[in-house]
């Protein structure tokens, strides 16, 4: 059973891709000033985007909103929320939550924010863990 209720992840969720749009918006801000983005493919503005550190997004209202809601999580949410990435991006099936939340426990430390904050695709694989685990418990 998940540890986490399905409003907090969604409204995660929509945090995340506001910051991400947030982000890519700097990104192609910074290439039109001096570069033909012609010349960048998504994958290559992907990358820019993960080049930039959690610190340099310390101004960042929208980046600071989602971490203070993933801080605001309790540690069972947190290893939920962690586990809940994890299916979604393929690590585990959703027949393996259970061992990917002793697996986010294991892995656990005061940096959780941040690296759910750094995977790229955040929003995506919590809604693809979250379908995956409806589909999981429909069977």
């Amino acid at each position: 059973m998940i540890q986490i209720s399905q409003e907090k992840v969604e409204f995660i969720i929509s945090m995340a891709r506001e910051f991400r749009e947030g982000s890519l918006a700097m990104v192609n801000e910074e290439l039109s000033e001096g570069y033909n983005s012609d010349n960048y493919t998504e994958h290559s503005l992907a990358g820019s985007l993960d080049s930039y550190k959690s610190e340099e997004h310390a101004q960042d209202s929208a980046y600071m909103e989602l971490k203070g809601a993933i801080e605001a999580l309790n540690e069972d949410e947190k290893h939920a929320l962690v586990a809940l990435m994890w299916i979604g991006r393929g690590t585990y099936g959703p027949e393996e939550f259970e061992l990917a939340i002793e697996d986010a426990k294991e892995a656990s430390n005061k940096h959780t924010a941040e690296y759910l904050i750094d995977s790229p695709l955040l929003p995506d694989y919590l809604e693809e863990g979250l379908t995956q685990l409806s589909d999981d418990d429909e069977e």
